[in-house]
């Protein structure tokens, strides 16, 4: 890391990338910062308070007064089959995009999963992890309507080209849309 003359953590000035009261804290696994043990729920803990506290499947984050903006549907082990993920979450999808749309009136659009996937080695107990990343393009909501069914297709094709030609690769979970 380049040290910028200042804490990463907490701004006071040192030569170090953190200061000697920061190096001290625990880093939170989720907010990435360095904090204090009393905002840890337990001595054990990786993640603090606040963060414990998120909505872990629906996470969103916006600026410039909601014109730029980004939502997450997280997924669980349970979550191997597109097509029912995205149809548990088609409701929550849509007031998204539409709230934005009635906010902003035309909107620029795309989605992004994150896909675990698995493969056995010949001597089938060297199992092999990897994530993939497959994005829908760019869409603008003057030209394009929402429709999840052409969406679902799109991801099937693209996990279809990465798991398929006998790679051995096996979809196990979804993280994220």
């Amino acid at each position: 890391m380049i040290c910028t003359g200042h804490c990463r953590n907490c701004g006071v000035p040192t030569h170090e990338v953190l200061c000697n009261s920061c190096k001290e804290y625990r880093r939170c696994a989720r907010y990435y910062r360095h904090l204090p043990d009393h905002l840890y729920p337990t001595s054990d803990s990786n993640v603090f308070n606040a963060c414990q506290r998120r909505d872990q499947n629906n996470v969103g984050r916006y600026c410039l007064h909601r014109v730029i903006g980004d939502q997450t549907w997280r997924g669980t082990v349970r979550d191997i089959d597109i097509s029912n993920f995205v149809q548990q979450h088609q409701n929550d999808i849509a007031i998204t995009f539409e709230t934005a749309r009635s906010d902003n009136e035309d909107i620029n659009y795309y989605f992004e999963m994150a896909v675990e996937f698995y493969h056995t080695g010949p001597d089938k107990s060297d199992v092999q992890h990897t994530t993939a990343r497959f994005y829908i393009p760019p869409m603008t909501s003057d030209v394009d309507e929402l429709n999840l069914l052409d969406i679902i297709a799109q991801f099937m094709e693209k996990i279809g080209g990465f798991s398929g030609q006998n790679s051995g690769w096996i979809m196990s979970q979804m993280n994220y849309l």
